[in-house]
């Protein structure tokens, strides 16, 4: 079900590099603790270097997802 929260992540990007080089700079720049975007919400744990992707409403089908700042930076340059 992870995978579900991640393609909803990409569906919200939409291959914009303009909003994924804001997320990415976001993490160098801690300057946003939250990022919402169409279908989820990034909240950034800039003392852990942790970000949680929560689906904009609670479903069992789309769990929130923990990952790493070097994760997620992953996950956008694919």
């Amino acid at each position: 079900m992870k995978e579900n929260s991640i393609a909803s992540l990409n569906d919200s990007i939409s291959n914009s590099e303009k909003i994924k080089n804001a997320i990415l700079e976001n993490i160098k720049t801690n300057e946003r603790e939250v990022i919402r975007l169409n279908l989820v919400y990034l909240t950034f744990d800039f003392s852990s270097k942790t970000v949680l992707l929560e689906y904009y409403v609670k479903d069992d089908d789309y769990p929130d997802v923990e990952m790493s700042f070097s994760d997620l930076t992953a996950l956008l340059k694919k």
